[in-house]
């Protein structure tokens, strides 16, 4: 959910100091390892970080129960490179945070720890790669019966759909098979990858990367958005060129995306980011798919369902389009599923694999009722949750999560118990909150519960 600047109105009381390459093992394509850059955990609610001042103090996520873990400790983690270290540092360092894991990262934890029994001196990097074969196969096994019924349901698609499906999901077989294939260049998709780059160098608060970063995403605004296929029927509604010149014309529009890369490239060379891996494998795969060279590529989940949902909206028959959607939802995902969290992370570094393991447990700024539904930026609307499930519920009205999410009833009493005794302890007194908080998320969640389930929270331990 998107985190903004709050308002503490009634809710704050001052207080005089308040003391925050490619890798093949056994006929797999491991992703290139990537960097984690120490991330910032500063920013986004500036009077927000009131109420992040409780994380240190064993807060349930009021979705999960799970205790969250504080951004101070992502922090030192980080800063002192303790995923970077020894298996059997690492696993020391992160058995007291066991209960925060979801379970598939509790599960990753606990092979950790059966791992540094009899190999402390590994890596996380080198645990992963020697898993990734084993699980590579049962994914595929959890994954198969996804696409066999997708493979059925396309059976009722008219047959022009029905043979881009089938094309689709031959390209699919490929990737899942680790054989090389063509994957067209996407201006869009480009940007995207360029931006996430950014978010990391931006982190890092360095001027001449930011300056450089800056610079390459606005020459990436040169090249074509449309694709040369669409780029060429534009042309040919517009009599500028005849059919039987179709080949020339690709390949001056190759050549023009290729320009736009190669001024990218020489900015990207002579600039203090010349060696981030991150830039330069995306530079490098980016030629390949201008160019139209085969290569092989891990299947990515959320890239399948993308791409599907493309050939999906071209269909009339919108209940068979809906069907399908959620089909494919069901591929396992690597917060769900353990060989997915192997297979995707086999690739990453060692510290982007412990990065990834606790970073969904971190506590996070909820807003109650979304931005996109209204929600104000005030602390009664504020909440504290893991950022895995900030991000699970997105948009959806807290109404709506309450019927997904059930336990959200017994859990968000949890939140409260522990708020209660933080301020009967004196806690909230020494941070600034006041007790109306509480008594204001309280009356909130009831009055977004659905009315014949409402959701009642007990404050009867609250201390005047």
């Amino acid at each position: 959910m998107r985190i903004t600047p709050i308002s503490l109105n009634n809710f704050y009381r001052p207080v005089s100091a308040v003391n925050n390459h490619n890798d093949y093992s056994q006929g797999i394509v491991l992703r290139p390892a990537l960097k984690c850059d120490t991330v910032s955990f500063t920013g986004g609610v500036p009077n927000g970080e009131l109420l992040k001042r409780l994380l240190p103090y064993r807060i349930p996520d009021m979705y999960t129960g799970r205790i969250m873990i504080a951004p101070e400790d992502i922090q030192y983690f980080l800063k002192r490179k303790v995923f970077s270290s020894s298996l059997r540092n690492i696993v020391k360092t992160l058995m007291p945070f066991e209960e925060c894991l979801n379970p598939v990262n509790r599960s990753i934890l606990n092979i950790l720890q059966t791992a540094a029994k009899t190999s402390p001196k590994k890596n996380l990097e080198e645990v992963l790669h020697e898993l990734a074969a084993e699980h590579q196969l049962k994914l595929r096994t959890a994954q198969q019966p996804i696409f066999d019924k997708l493979t059925e349901q396309s059976k009722e698609m008219p047959e022009d759909l029905r043979q881009e499906f089938d094309a689709f999901m031959e390209y699919t077989q490929k990737k899942l098979s680790n054989m090389p294939v063509v994957v067209d260049f996407s201006a869009k998709e480009f940007q995207y990858k360029l931006h996430r780059a950014a978010e990391g160098i931006n982190r890092r608060g360095i001027f001449a990367e930011q300056s450089t970063i800056r610079k390459l995403i606005q020459l990436s605004g040169n090249f074509s958005v449309l694709s040369e296929e669409e780029t060429y029927e534009k042309a040919v509604a517009k009599n500028k060129i005849k059919s039987k010149n179709k080949s020339r014309f690709i390949q001056k529009y190759r050549q023009k995306q290729a320009e736009v890369l190669r001024q990218m490239d020489r900015v990207l060379m002579t600039s203090p980011l010349c060696d981030d891996k991150e830039l330069n494998d995306l530079f490098v795969q980016t030629r390949f798919r201008i160019y139209k060279i085969p290569q092989i590529y891990t299947f990515n989940r959320k890239s399948f369902i993308h791409d599907l949902k493309k050939i999906l909206n071209k269909l009339d028959d919108t209940k068979l389009q809906h069907r399908m959607i959620q089909t494919a939802l069901k591929l396992p995902t690597s917060k769900e599923n353990l060989s997915a969290f192997i297979v995707k992370a086999a690739g990453y570094s060692s510290e982007k694999i412990g990065f990834e393991l606790i970073y969904g447990s971190m506590g996070s700024i909820e807003h109650l009722t979304p931005a996109k539904r209204g929600g104000e930026d005030v602390l009664a609307n504020y909440a504290l949750a893991s950022v895995d499930s900030n991000g699970e519920r997105g948009h959806r009205s807290f109404e709506e999560q309450l019927k997904k999410h059930p336990e959200t009833y017994e859990n968000s009493q949890k939140y409260v118990d522990r708020m209660i005794e933080l301020y009967n302890d004196g806690t909230f007194s020494k941070i600034g909150l006041h007790r109306g908080y509480i008594q204001s998320f309280a009356s909130k969640l009831y009055k977004m519960s659905p009315e014949e389930k409402p959701l009642v929270l007990d404050l009867s331990k609250l201390k005047p």
